[in-house]
């Protein structure tokens, strides 16, 4: 006789579907969780509502009521239907704008909030519309100011037979006019001391800056690229730089113009005008460069 198969014992512990399901609870509090987060409880309609439902159902003890006197079940199901208006208000927001109008009554209405921020978007590029339009204003009157100043000075120097020593130009962006001496009028080889015969040309050109007197006024010196091997100044940053403060230092004195609107620099052989590679080119990097600067209001 086949001995009867004995049943298996159970598995310890909850059955499998018991996890599963309390997985399931866990996220439904969570959701809930976040939904009341993002909610903005009415404290006043949440507490018609809990008395509602306190009046309506009678949980309390002795028939007692939770907000107030009165009798919980006297009311009856009649307060019930206001549960549709506390639902409906229940988690809305109000964001308001800086001049207290509301820009949407609730975050879950994504139509309102979209259209809210095409609105900004648009005010926005309104904006930057403006300003680009201001910026080419601006733009045109800057070309226009330093034209008229260009012009000025090239007439000054027709008037004061500057002659061919003398360049004239406008920068590419017309933030100032530049004048430009050839260093070999002005100065000896490597030396910075301003020749007596070229004293004269130095005047007329600062007659022409003290026309501007009250503009920003910079003198620039520059040289070639030739290595300087002996004389007072180890290299041409020396050498140019003290070129430019003994032209400025003469012209404060001699044409009273505001030192505080001079400045000077030397930029040695880093700014050429023309090659290096020819004794022409190199006489035409050897200058002192004089900007008008062009106010900007």
């Amino acid at each position: 006789m086949a001995r009867k198969k004995k049943a298996e014992a159970p598995a310890p512990g909850s059955p499998a579907w018991m996890a599963t399901f309390s997985d399931l609870m866990n996220l439904l509090l969570c959701f809930f969780v976040l939904l009341f987060s993002m909610s903005s409880v009415d404290t006043a309609k949440f507490n018609e509502m809990a008395q509602s439902f306190a009046s309506t159902f009678s949980i309390f003890e002795a028939g007692g009521a939770f907000f107030g006197d009165g009798n919980l079940v006297a009311n009856g199901a009649t307060q019930l239907n206001n549960l549709d208006e506390y639902k409906n208000t229940m988690g809305e927001t109000a964001d308001s704008t800086e001049d207290g109008e509301d820009v949407f009554e609730n975050k879950g209405d994504t139509d309102k909030l979209l259209e809210y921020y095409e609105q900004k978007v648009a005010e926005l590029e309104g904006t930057i519309e403006e300003l680009e339009h201001l910026e080419e204003i601006l733009e045109e009157q800057k070309q226009e100011a330093t034209s008229a100043v260009y012009d000025e000075v090239y007439e000054l120097a027709q008037r004061y037979n500057l002659g061919d020593n003398v360049e004239f130009s406008m920068d590419k962006s017309y933030n100032y006019v530049r004048i430009d001496v050839k260093g070999s009028v002005l100065f000896e080889d490597n030396k910075a001391e301003i020749k007596d015969d070229a004293k004269p040309v130095l005047l007329k050109i600062g007659d022409i800056l003290k026309e501007y007197d009250n503009f920003g006024i910079e003198i620039i010196g520059h040289t070639d690229n030739t290595p300087i091997k002996s004389g007072p100044y180890k290299d041409n940053d020396y050498l140019s730089a003290a070129r430019a403060i003994e032209t400025a230092q003469y012209l404060i004195e001699n044409k009273n113009l505001d030192a505080s609107k001079v400045s000077f620099s030397g930029m040695g052989e880093r700014e050429p005008v023309d090659t290096n590679a020819t004794e022409d080119g190199r006489k035409r990097n050897r200058r002192i460069e004089f900007r008008i600067y062009t106010p900007t209001n």
